[in-house]
């Protein structure tokens, strides 16, 4: 008896440890401790043992391990009675990942159709039912679903079945009782976390990226390693404002978790597919498809990227492979249009959206962007049209609810087409006539230029549209507001803000997208972005010359952290997740074209766009225009830089890029405790993050190991000017000096130091000094000419003012203070060239028009003065003193000798100031009593 209770007693000790690692196992499988999870689940005995092999197929699936995850869920397949029954489920699951949709499919029709009870079952079968395109079946799996919830056959406190009823709803497009039944399945159980992911997903779909982002979040809180929940923050990030930092750091962590993560690799493929990088992009589409070969969308991108590169050979086999999977699946198409349209494909774009219609003609996110399509082609009848079909099927698409209230609410009321010769402008009414009067004739000269130079002249008329409020602009030309472009080129059709925005030139910004027009048209919509971009930069600085943009000291950096990519690699520059890296590769394209028109003449960049029109590729097109090979125009390339750069030899450049993974850092810091180096580049990871303390601990170590160290002490001195303790900067950013670190952001500091110090001779030296290390760094000018004014040296200050105003296109204030400076000095020609510049950021400021008038007058430009004359008269709001615009206006007619005009210009002006002495004078000569 004492034996049989020991037996007991150790039999009862052993379900309990069974029991307590099945609960552990799961535990650490809700909090994505995986290897762990696996190890306890594996240890799991006794009568918790066909549980725990089954959350082990789970963690199999999660960490990407879909062979170990079949043949476990094959052998638990082989189990009698209901066990059996799971472990057949189970193995379906790891079959649908897998691609294996008939296997399957075989094994969930006869448990779907014996138990209604099997809810895994049926809503699986569903799912696998919509895979290969049996839509009508899954509509009935899903039907009838929710009848058990109608009929009250389904448990509505079992969390897992209210999921697959929210699932049913979401397939249905039932939306609303979808995102009820998800909230519902979660207040049951929180860790659900497939209903959070697919809850997530629904939302993406349905434009509500922000609440998708917090299903994600809720799973990453309770599982930081869940790698579809790390997919899915990345989806949002793309979707709300195309953040390539923070997708490619949740990319990178659920490919850390599973390696062979395919919503992860999916979205890989895409960024890869947007940079034209297409070996890397097939090679990503190939891994997906070696775990599952019958990923239709894996198949449809790499589709796509032989649609894009003209190999219709290969997108047709792609094409059949898709339909031969699943014969309903219009996304394909849409999938396709989606890269037709970052490539300016909008016609081909239209197309292929038609053509998943035809497949799905309830397909009402093609309807959309067929409608947006045609907007972007200014064919705005047809795409109203479409649009508020889509709107009919879907009242929830941001984008097109936006677009239809701007076209429907906004537009009618507020704006206007005119015509010019070449250009149709939809202009504000309120702006309308002055913009008419200088942007119109401006676009004009551009045209004709630009037809000249390139020898074709693009589909006329070219569409302008400019709108007062920058969320109008942004729904224009996105379907969301809060686009950070100035203006976008759909290829006949400009988008872009009003100059009554502030701080824009108007005339830069449409110079360089008018230039989009002739690339995009020229080269059949195959222009790479590095090309026209590069172009429409060299088109605004041979316009003029203040338009030219200021960036070769970034360009330096590049060169000496050797980040200068090859010319057949500079389109990828465009897609970095560093901000800093895509300003450069903007800039690396002007100074390309540039290279390339100087050395070997613009008609080969003419040449360039038609050979990339026949289909040819950056190296193919390098080489032709050039007679050089990519690896030698590189050689030669970098050797005018080298050349060009000269100036910045030597010079402090604090580094900007490499410094956002503070995990790394640290790491370099223990692996090589002894280098100055990893703890100066940690303190720098610190600063950058806003850490001032760690900054500053690792910023000393640094100088511990290395007192001359520039890094380490541009961070102290940083952090002291911070803290307010400017004499302990000051010695920080004189010591760099002294230890060869010298540059313009150390003279500049020391110069803005001395002039708080109220040092006012010190500041000049380290401003002077400034300028001279960089000349295209503005600040050193612009607190040159406060210095200079303050201390009552106007002359010297006007100097300054003239470099900066030139340095800052987009500027409109130093210009009114410089206009003021010269006009007050009868500085004509001065007042003229700067009130020119000045129109190209505000046409319709009275004042400036006042001053450019007299300017033209004094400098004998006759026609251009009457011109500005009558435009002081037009603006809105009106000149302040409008008797100076008649009298003006009256003195270059007497001086054309126009007497009887020139009378009724000093009667207007006399009615508005009876005591106005030049228009005394002029009356008086003109025999007005």
């Amino acid at each position: 008896m004492q034996r049989l209770a020991l037996l007991g007693c150790a039999c009862l000790l052993a379900a309990q440890a069974a029991s307590a690692d099945l609960k552990k196992g799961r535990e650490k499988l809700r909090h994505g401790d995986y290897e762990e999870a696996l190890k306890t689940l594996e240890a799991t005995s006794g009568r918790d043992r066909f549980e725990a092999q089954l959350l082990k197929v789970d963690a199999l699936i999660q960490t990407g391990q879909l062979a170990r995850a079949r043949t476990l869920a094959a052998k638990l397949a082989k189990a009698s009675g209901p066990r059996g029954v799971r472990g057949q489920v189970a193995l379906a699951r790891v079959l649908r990942r897998k691609g294996s949709y008939a296997e399957a499919k075989r094994l969930l029709e006869p448990i779907a159709i014996k138990d209604r009870k099997q809810f895994e079952a049926r809503y699986l079968l569903g799912v696998v039912y919509r895979d290969v395109g049996l839509l009508d079946r899954a509509e009935k799996v899903f039907a009838a679903i929710y009848d058990d919830y109608r009929t009250r056959k389904l448990d509505e406190k079992n969390a897992r079945q209210v999921f697959y009823l929210a699932q049913a709803g979401r397939f249905r497009e039932s939306f609303q009782f979808a995102n009820s039944f998800f909230a519902d399945a979660l207040s049951i159980d929180r860790s659900l976390h497939l209903a959070n992911i697919e809850w997530g997903h629904m939302l993406l779909y349905k434009y509500a990226a922000g609440d998708a982002e917090r299903s994600f979040d809720e799973v990453l809180k309770i599982n930081p390693n869940h790698p579809d929940a790390h997919a899915g923050v990345a989806r949002v990030k793309l979707e709300q404002s195309y953040d390539l930092a923070a997708a490619m750091r949740h990319l990178d962590k659920a490919l850390e978790v599973n390696p062979k993560h395919v919503p992860s690799l999916e979205i890989r493929a895409e960024l890869e597919t947007d940079k034209n990088q297409w070996a890397k992009a097939e090679a990503t589409l190939r891994a997906i498809l070696a775990i599952n070969p019958n990923h239709t969308g894996a198949h449809s991108q790499l589709a796509t990227i032989y649609w894009l590169r003209d190999d219709s050979k290969k997108y047709e086999a792609q094409k059949k492979k898709v339909f031969s999977i699943n014969p309903k699946f219009a996304e394909f198409f849409h999938i396709v249009a989606r890269s037709a349209v970052r490539e300016h494909r909008y016609k081909q774009a239209i197309e292929l959206e038609r053509a998943a219609i035809k497949i799905d003609p309830s397909y009402y996110r093609a309807m959309a962007e067929i409608g947006t399509g045609y907007l972007r082609l200014g064919l705005e009848k047809k795409g109203l049209d479409w649009l508020r079909k889509a709107y009919a099927k879907d009242q929830y698409n941001v984008r097109t609810v936006n677009l239809l209230d701007l076209f429907e609410k906004v537009i009618p009321g507020n704006y206007a087409f005119i015509r010019s010769k070449n250009f149709r402008f939809r202009l504000h009414k309120d702006e309308r006539t002055m913009y008419e009067r200088y942007i119109a004739p401006t676009l004009e000269t551009a045209f004709a230029d630009m037809v000249k130079r390139y020898g074709f002249k693009p589909k006329v008329p070219i569409v302008i549209e400019l709108y007062q409020d920058p969320d109008h602009y942004s729904v224009r030309t996105v379907g969301l507001p809060n686009l950070g472009a100035l203006g976008v080129c759909f290829g006949q059709v400009i988008t872009a803000r009003s100059p009554s925005v502030g701080d824009l030139n108007w005339g830069m910004v449409l110079w360089h997208e008018l230039s989009h027009v002739f690339a995009i048209q020229m080269s059949n919509s195959r222009v790479p972005r590095w090309y026209t971009e590069g172009l429409s930069e060299y088109e605004t600085l041979i316009a003029r010359p203040e338009w030219r943009r200021e960036n070769d000291a970034d360009l330096y950096s590049a060169l000496l952290a050797n980040r200068i990519p090859s010319v057949a690699e500079l389109n990828y520059g465009f897609m970095k997740p560093d901000m800093q890296q895509v300003v450069v590769a903007y800039y690396l394209s002007a100074v390309t074209i540039e290279y390339i028109a100087e050395t070997y003449g613009f008609a080969k960049v003419v040449a360039g766009l038609k050979l990339f029109g026949k289909g040819l590729e950056t190296p193919a097109v390098v080489t032709r225009i050039t007679g050089k090979s990519v690896a030698d125009f590189d050689k030669e390339f970098r050797a005018y830089l080298d050349k060009r750069l000269a100036p910045y030899r030597g010079t402090f450049r604090l580094p900007s890029s490499g410094f956002d993974d503070i995990k790394a850092l640290v790491a370099a810091t223990k692996k090589a405790p002894k280098s100055a180096k990893a703890w100066s580049d940690r303190a720098l990871g610190h600063f950058f993050e806003g850490d001032a303390k760690n900054a500053t601990a690792a910023a000393i170590k640094a100088l511990e190991l290395d007192s001359r160290n520039p890094i380490a002490l541009y961070v102290r001195a940083e952090l002291a000017l911070r803290q307010r303790k400017v004499e302990d900067a000051k010695k920080l950013y004189e010591k760099m000096i002294r230890v060869g670190a010298d540059g313009a952001e150390v003279r500049g500091r020391l110069g803005m130091i001395a002039t708080h110090l109220k040092k006012p001779d010190e500041a000049e030296k380290h401003l002077c000094a400034a300028k001279k290390l960089d000349p295209e760094r503005s600040y050193p000018y612009q607190a040159l000419a406060g210095l200079y004014f303050d201390n009552k040296q106007p002359e010297r200050a006007i100097a300054e003012l003239e470099s900066y105003v030139h340095l800052e296109q987009m500027q409109y204030e130093p210009l009114k203070k410089l206009l003021a400076e010269l006009f007050k000095r009868k500085r004509w020609a001065k007042v003229r060239h700067y009130g020119e510049m000045a129109l190209f950021i505000n046409p319709s400021d009275s004042e400036l028009l006042l001053q450019l008038a007299r300017a033209y007058r004094e400098t004998r430009a006759w026609k251009q003065a009457l011109y500005t004359y009558d435009s002081v008269l037009m603006a809105k709001p009106p000149v302040r003193r409008p008797a100076l615009a008649y009298v003006g206006r009256a003195a270059v007619l007497v001086a054309q000798g126009k007497k009887g005009p020139a009378r009724t210009a000093v009667r207007k002006a006399l009615k508005l100031e009876p005591n106005n002495a030049e228009a005394l004078a002029l009356g008086a000569k003109l025999g007005i009593r």
